[in-house]
């Protein structure tokens, strides 16, 4: 296993080298877009969209708000977007570096990202061990796939993705090794993450009982008040308190316990039945992300007899609740996340002939799909 950790390891850091030499390659393509080779272009090619809003509140910290429409509206062309919209856990931690250390934002952002990438890519590898129970080099490959599939490259980037994944993989793992203190624990920054980092509870707490011998030993077990069950069911509140404080600090700097919710209006989002957001606009974006998650969709109803409750339960609630918000928009970022998808496809890649040239391949899709990145682009977002 250490082996293959090491490969791993490497691998991170090759993939953020790599992501920087393609960048010197976009001139060639957009001469508007320029970069040198300094440490500072290394660190700001990670550095684009949400990432300022991110980097706004660590150094600013959260406004206070008295009228309802600095949360943020959208009405025609006209919108207000606001900080409340980017939950604290990231930014507080960028920020922490930043003072602690007299660090920049970018410099305390690219540490982040190196470490929970490192993790991320770690985490998916002792999922394929423990969870999926595959041997250590059929795992490498799987993560491999991981790491060079399209659109993961949001994984180093200074988004929350890698931060979220992280900590979600090490609350199955920790579930799965019953060491449930440190999963209770893991839920709090999972949480204050992003905000379907609560119902991502869901699918844990499921997991809980399918490794405690299933959903009926469960409930015999609870109805005979059996101690150490309920003291365990017990520790997964440890994820709607982290929210409920969080929710009492937003009610006291806005006036709502749910800012965030209202502040998704600044990004022309509203509350509908998921799929009536599927092609809503004509732009090629819209176009090709509702492609892409029908497909996810496919996927996902293909896998459902092969996978526990536990697992489909997180697959839909990772497509269906940010659907919600009657938008497509980062569905391909959300989906990175989905670690049951690659892991089967890895497992479909892996009995391949050529599945190294296969590998290669997405590899090469992912630098196509960075390249809107590096724009700042629509489809990056």
């Amino acid at each position: 296993m250490k082996n293959y950790m090491l490969r791993i390891i490497i691998l991170a850091l090759f993939l953020k080298l790599a992501y920087f030499s393609f960048s010197l390659l976009v001139p060639k393509f957009n001469p508007k877009y320029e970069t040198a080779c300094t440490l500072d272009e290394f660190l700001y090619i990670f550095k684009k969209n949400d990432a300022y809003w991110y980097e706004k509140i660590a150094e600013k910290g959260y406004p206070k708000i008295t009228n309802d429409l600095d949360l943020g509206y959208s009405i025609g062309p006209y919108f207000k977007q606001s900080e409340w919209a980017q939950f604290p856990l990231y930014p507080l931690m960028a920020g922490g570096l930043e003072k602690i250390f007299g660090l920049s934002f970018d410099q305390s952002a690219f540490i982040i990202s190196l470490v929970f990438s490192l993790s991320s890519f770690i985490g998916f590898f002792l999922l394929c061990l423990y969870l999926f129970r595959l041997d250590d080099k059929t795992a490498f490959f799987c993560t491999l796939v991981f790491m060079l599939f399209p659109f993961h490259y949001y994984f180093s980037v200074y988004y929350t993705e890698a931060l979220y994944f992280s900590f979600m993989a090490f609350a199955f793992i920790s579930l799965n090794r019953k060491i449930y203190w440190l999963a209770s624990l893991l839920l709090i920054p999972l949480t204050l993450i992003r905000p379907n980092g609560t119902v991502t509870v869901l699918p844990l707490f499921v997991y809980f009982i399918e490794t405690e011998g299933g959903f009926k030993l469960f409930w015999k077990r609870l109805l005979g008040a059996d101690k150490k069950l309920m003291v365990r069911s017990a520790l997964f509140f440890s994820a709607p308190f982290a929210l409920a404080i969080y929710c009492i600090y937003q009610k006291y700097m806005t006036g709502h316990y749910f800012a965030y919710v209202m502040a998704q209006y600044g990004w022309y989002k509203e509350f509908m039945i998921p799929f009536l957001g599927l092609f809503r606009r004509g732009d090629l974006t819209t176009q090709f992300n509702s492609v892409y998650i029908i497909l996810v969709m496919v996927l996902a109803v293909f896998l459902w007899k092969k996978l526990p409750l536990s697992m489909n339960l997180l697959i839909w609630l990772s497509i269906l609740l940010p659907m919600t918000s009657g938008s497509v928009a980062c569905m391909p970022r959300y989906v990175s996340v989905i670690f049951p998808f690659t892991v089967y496809i890895g497992l479909f890649l892996a009995k391949m002939k050529f599945r190294m040239v296969i590998c290669g391949i997405l590899f090469l899709l992912q630098l196509l799909v960075f390249y809107p990145w590096l724009l700042s682009h629509p489809f990056s977002y």
